[in-house]
């Protein structure tokens, strides 16, 4: 969507450079990177979040949920 103003995404270890995809594109970054969103001003600001990761990653997710929920948690295929 683009009827909003602010929520652009920032790195502030890079400056104060902004980004904002366009409608229906996306900005791909490592979650290790410092980042925030700036304040929507105006508007509603949509975001979609999927969280890509690789097999140890996500054998340290399954130990991390394992410890918050107490039980274990099968291995996804």
């Amino acid at each position: 969507n683009a009827d909003y103003d602010g929520g652009d995404l920032r790195f502030p270890e890079f400056g104060s450079r902004t980004f904002r995809p366009s409608v229906g594109g996306a900005v791909v970054f490592s979650c290790s990177l410092l980042h925030e969103a700036t304040m929507v001003t105006r508007g509603t600001r949509y975001a979609f979040l999927p969280f890509l990761y690789d097999e140890a990653a996500a054998e340290v997710r399954r130990a991390n949920l394992e410890f918050l929920e107490g039980a274990p948690i099968a291995a996804q295929p």
